[in-house]
């Protein structure tokens, strides 16, 4: 004998005998609520009685809110680390940027002050290079011959003698520095006048032959004597850091430290030669010439 499948679609009330009834009685529950307080304290007591199952029911809702915010919050904070990384990495670059430009506006202020100084000025002009050796003792201008520069013309930076132009193009020139061992040049100390000479030694400067029975301290600070055509004269150059008296010799040991900043200076002015006096005034050498 084969089984007959269960259908449960027989079984129990109808869905609209359901309904009828189910409506019946909330009409009825309704009623009561709003004319019996005991329905009152039924429905408080049932509500405190479920409660913990309420309690219960909503915890895994509150723990998904939990997690999502969490997850969220942790995203969130990690651009904001991001953005902020990249601000302060901005930051610091206009930092940088502003500290480059606020050195290069002491040293253009600086030279402002020695163009008014009454010192005849060719014309100020940009370090652009070291040239193919970083070391070496030459530096490249970006103005030349246009702008008036001539061989031989020295050059200054905002703290003093830096070198002599020593190759002129029409729109760059080359510029040798003090410390090249070639570079000779006249000074007197700036506190005594006693005159000298010094000279370059490839990396430094030496005053070499300055004697003993002069006054020469520490401190003392040297400028150019202007005893040439070249430098005019108190343009400081250097400054004396020790002086030993040696025995057997008739000057003294001297060590300096030059006040220009050969690798560190941006701008410089150059100065123009003075004229020799047969250089002066050539018509009247010419009118010389013309004499009987």
């Amino acid at each position: 004998m084969s089984e007959q499948p269960l259908n449960f679609s027989r079984k129990g009330m109808k869905s609209s005998s359901k309904l009828i009834i189910l409506s019946i009685v909330s009409v009825a529950l309704m009623m009561l609520d709003s004319r019996y307080s005991a329905v009152q304290k039924v429905k408080s007591y049932t509500a405190t009685a479920l409660y913990p199952l309420q309690w219960i029911a909503n915890q895994p809702v509150y723990f998904y809110r939990y997690i999502s915010d969490s997850v969220q919050s942790q995203t969130d904070l990690v651009a904001e680390s991001k953005r902020l990384s990249e601000e302060n990495g901005r930051l610091k670059l206009l930092l940088a940027q502003a500290g480059v430009q606020q050195k290069e506006l002491i040293e253009l202020k600086k030279l402002q002050g020695l163009q008014q100084s009454g010192i005849r000025i060719s014309g100020m002009a940009t370090i652009i290079s070291n040239g193919r050796d970083p070391l070496a003792d030459r530096l490249i201008l970006n103005k030349g011959e246009v702008s008036g520069f001539k061989v031989g013309d020295a050059a200054v930076d905002q703290n003093g003698l830096i070198g002599q132009i020593t190759q002129v193009h029409p729109l760059s020139a080359e510029l040798t520095l003090i410390t090249n061992s070639k570079m000779v040049i006249p000074i007197m100390v700036e506190r005594t006048g006693v005159r000298s000479l010094l000279y370059g030694s490839g990396s430094s400067i030496n005053l070499r032959y300055f004697p003993a029975d002069a006054d020469l301290r520490p401190d003392d600070v040297l400028v150019t004597s202007g005893l040439d055509s070249i430098y005019p004269e108190g343009i400081p150059v250097a400054k004396v850091l020790q002086v030993f008296r040696v025995a057997g010799t008739p000057y003294y040991r001297v060590t300096l430290t030059p006040l220009s900043g050969f690798r560190n200076s941006k701008y410089v002015l150059v100065l123009p030669q003075k004229k020799l006096p047969e250089q002066l005034s050539p018509a009247s050498d010419s009118a010389k010439a013309k004499r009987p």
